[in-house]
């Protein structure tokens, strides 16, 4: 039997998703260069990208955010890790990067 709670939902994560669309570079320690991905949302510890390429889990990764036209997110550069890769329906990958290290562009 499935119990359910008349209290209204509340958001357990400590800093709230931002959603949010804009060009996202990454490259691991194995690229040769720059990739391009799209920011599907970020936290103050967290994004989650979209991508062609498939990313292991703790797979380091650098990232250049760039501004957005809703200025929503500002340039930035960062340091994090793969916590989660799967592949979505537009045959594409949603990574989700747990940051290390942020600093403006």
């Amino acid at each position: 039997m499935t119990n359910f709670s008349d209290k209204p939902f509340r958001e357990k994560r400590l800093f709230p998703r931002i959603v949010t669309q804009c060009q996202v570079l990454y490259r691991t320690p194995e690229s040769k260069g720059w990739n391009v991905a799209r920011l599907v949302d970020f936290s103050a510890i967290g994004m989650r990208i979209e991508c062609d390429e498939l990313l292991l889990l703790e797979t380091p990764l650098s990232l250049q955010v760039k501004p957005c036209e809703d200025k929503v997110i500002p340039a930035i550069s960062a340091e994090g890790r793969v916590v989660r890769c799967e592949p979505n329906a537009d045959l594409r990958y949603e990574i989700a990067c747990k940051l290390t290290k942020v600093s403006p562009a």
